[in-house]
C-alpha cells in the first residue's frame, strides 16, 4: 500500500471517528421535547398557571391584547406581564445539570419549585394557512427552581424529564426565578382610582379633623360641576372652575406605592382602628363605589424638622390607606396631594342662598 493510500485511509478513519463523536455528542444532549422551555409565539398564550410548594398560586388570563386578569379578580400589572412574556419567549437552556449535582438538585426542586403551565390558542385544523375550530391547549408544563450558586442561571425541569437543566436569558446577567412569582402582590396593578369625568357621578372628600373643608363634587351630565359643602349641605357658588375641573381630572391613574396586606395583623388592626385623616369616595355612573381612608404613618422614632426645629412623629412623605375597605396600602403625599384639596382651595366659600 502506497504512502498516499495510507494517509487517505487514516484521514478517512479519523473523519469517521469525528463524525461518530459528533453524533454521539448530539445524541447525549437533551431531547427538544424536554428542553424547550421557551414559547416564541407569546401572542398565542391564553393562560399561565403557576403554583409553589406553599399553596400559593396565580392564574394569569389574557383578556385582550395587552390586558391580563389575575386570579379572575384583578387587573394584572402590564409592565410585569411584558417582562414575564419576554422571559418566556427568550429564556434558553444553557446546560444540563452536572451529574455530581443531579440528585441534590432534584431533591431541592421537589421541596422548593414553581410549577408552570402554559396554555396556548390552537386550531384543530391548520393546513396551508386555513385555520378552523380554535381551542385552548396546555402546551408546556415545567418546574422552575432556585438560582444557581453563581446567580447566573436558574434550575428548571420539564415535566416528564429526568434531568434538570440550567436556564438563562441571553443578555441578562442574573437569574430569572424571581419572575415566576406565585404572589398576587407581585402581579396586581397598583390602581386606586382610574376614572375620567364622563364615568364619574360624584366625588366626596372628607377631612376628618376639618369638617368645614369637606365637600362633594357632582357631575351635572358632563356639562358642569356642582360643589356642595358637607358641613351644612349647601351649594357653593363662585368657585374656581379650572381648579375644580383639574381636581376631577386628577382621578385618572392614581396608584398606591406598596400593598401591605401581609403586615403583622396586630399592627395593621391598630392602624385601621385609629382615627383616619381623610376619606375619599368616588361613585361612578354605572353604580360602582371606590373609596380610600388614609391614616398617618408614625415614624419608628421622632425626628427633628431641619427647617423649623420642630419634632416630627409621623412620615411627611407617605401615609397608610385602606382601599375599598379591603386592601391596606402605602400611598405617597406626592400622588395624593392633588386629591386632598380642601374646600377653601376652590372658593371663597360664598354659599348659595346666603
Amino acid at each position: 500500500m502506497t504512502r498516499n493510500k495510507i494517509l487517505l485511509l487514516v484521514t478517512t478513519i479519523l473523519a469517521v471517528i469525528a463524525i461518530a463523536l459528533l453524533f454521539t455528542r448530539k445524541n447525549t444532549t437533551l431531547r427538544s421535547d424536554i428542553s424547550e422551555f421557551a414559547v416564541k409565539d407569546t401572542a398565542s398564550i391564553t393562560k399561565i398557571f403557576m403554583a409553589d410548594k406553599f399553596n400559593q398560586q396565580v392564574t394569569l388570563e389574557r383578556i385582550s391584547s395587552g390586558n391580563w386578569k389575575l386570579n379572575g379578580k384583578y387587573d394584572a400589572l402590564q409592565e410585569n406581564m411584558e417582562t414575564f412574556l419576554n422571559t418566556l419567549a427568550n429564556m434558553e437552556v444553557r446546560e444540563p445539570v452536572a451529574k455530581a449535582a443531579h440528585d441534590n438538585i432534584l431533591k431541592m426542586m421537589a421541596a422548593k419549585s414553581v410549577k408552570v403551565e402554559i396554555y396556548q390558542h390552537k386550531y384543530r385544523i391548520n393546513i396551508g394557512g386555513i385555520t378552523l375550530f380554535p381551542y385552548e391547549k396546555l402546551t408546556k408544563t415545567y418546574f422552575i427552581g432556585d438560582a444557581t450558586m453563581d446567580n447566573t442561571g436558574t434550575f428548571g425541569l420539564m415535566e416528564g424529564a429526568e434531568t434538570p437543566v440550567v436556564l438563562y436569558m441571553p443578555g441578562l446577567r442574573g437569574f430569572i426565578s424571581t419572575r415566576f412569582s406565585t404572589s398576587e402582590t407581585d402581579w396586581r396593578v397598583h390602581t386606586i382610582f382610574n376614572k375620567k369625568l364622563p364615568e364619574i357621578k360624584n366625588i366626596k372628600v372628607e377631612f376628618i379633623d376639618q369638617p368645614e373643608e369637606s365637600y362633594i363634587v357632582e357631575n351635572m351630565n358632563d356639562q358642569a360641576l356642582k360643589l356642595i359643602r358637607l358641613s351644612d349641605n349647601l351649594e357653593i357658588q363662585g368657585y374656581d372652575t379650572l381648579k375644580l375641573v383639574s381636581f376631577v381630572n386628577a382621578f385618572r391613574k392614581v396608584n398606591y406605592e406598596v400593598l401591605m396586606n401581609d403586615m403583622e395583623p396586630a399592627k395593621k388592626d391598630s392602624i385601621m382602628n385609629s382615627a383616619p385623616k381623610h376619606k375619599i369616595t368616588l361613585q361612578t355612573k354605572d353604580g360602582q363605589t371606590q373609596s380610600v381612608r388614609t391614616f398617618v404613618r408614625l415614624l419608628p422614632e421622632p425626628e427633628v424638622n431641619v427647617f423649623d426645629g420642630s419634632i416630627i412623629t409621623y412620615d411627611l412623605d407617605r401615609m397608610y390607606g385602606l382601599v375599598n375597605e379591603s386592601d391596606f396600602v402605602v400611598i405617597q403625599f406626592f400622588v395624593f396631594d392633588k386629591l386632598l384639596m380642601p374646600l377653601s382651595s376652590f372658593t371663597n366659600q360664598r354659599v348659595a342662598n346666603e
